[in-house]
This record gives C-alpha cells, structure tokens and sequence, in this order.
C-alpha cells in the first residue's frame, strides 16, 4: 500500500468521525423531531418574557405575536382542529395580534408613543397570555 492511500483513508477516517459528530443539527438530539416545529414559538414566546419587565413592552407583543401565527401557520394541516371552534377563534386572535404586533414594532422603530388603550388591548398579546394559549392550542387535540 502507498503512503498515499494509507494517508487518505487516515484522512477519510478523521473527517468521518467529525462529520459524525458535528455534521447533523444537533438540536434533533436535544429535542425530539416531534417538538421541533414549536421551538421557534416557544423560543420567541421565551425572548418576549425576558423583555417584558414592568410592562408589555412593544418589542415582546411583536415577537409574542410572531409566534401565535408561526404556530398558527404549521398546525393548519392538523386536521385534529379543522372545522371547529376553537380554530376559528384562534385565528381571529392570531389575526389581530398581527395588526397589532406591526403596529408595536413600527411605532418602537419610529419612537413614537401609543395610547393607553392601545397598551390594554396589547396585554392580550402578552408573555403568559399568549404562552398559555399555546399550551391549549398544543393539547386541544388531545383533550377534545
């Protein structure tokens, strides 16, 4: 055997074993592949509640609201909520939150200030609400 090919399959060898170490997401480990559509609601639902300190903040409604409608956007084809009434409500909801949460984010880009009504109606869209009502949307197929 030449130096040559004993030196590639050594080569060959080392970048098999770091591929089989670093060459797949290693997020499929951590979080089982069924859970992995929902980090990226969860993750933003977490980024918003860390934001919120006093108040609901602009920043947390819009990612709060990105979040209802990511989650809305891939539990569509679940056909465990076609046609009922928890769907269409959840949809108004995730809707509206979406006006809502473009209006927190281009006033927060322009510094400009909303009303006090604005804000009552932005705590719908708040951490825990909006957490919790991720929650129900996850189980609502398996407790109605």
């Amino acid at each position: 055997m030449s130096i040559e090919l004993i030196a590639s399959e050594i080569v060959s060898e080392i970048y098999n074993f770091i591929n089989s170490i670093i060459g797949f997401p290693w997020i499929s480990v951590i979080v089982p592949s069924a859970y992995i559509q929902y980090l990226a609601p969860v993750s933003l639902i977490i980024a918003g509640y860390l934001a919120e300190h006093h108040y609901v903040g602009r920043i947390p409604i819009f990612t709060n609201t990105i979040a209802l409608n990511i989650l809305f956007y891939y539990s569509q084809s679940n056909f465990s909520y076609f046609d009922s009434l928890f769907l269409h409500v959840f949809e108004w909801y995730a809707n509206i939150g979406l006006i809502v949460g473009l209006i927190a984010i281009m006033s927060y880009a322009s510094h400009g200030k909303r009303s006090k009504t604005y804000y009552t109606i932005a705590w719908a869209y708040s951490s825990i609400v909006v957490g919790l009502l991720m929650f129900i949307f996850y189980l609502y197929p398996y407790i109605s």
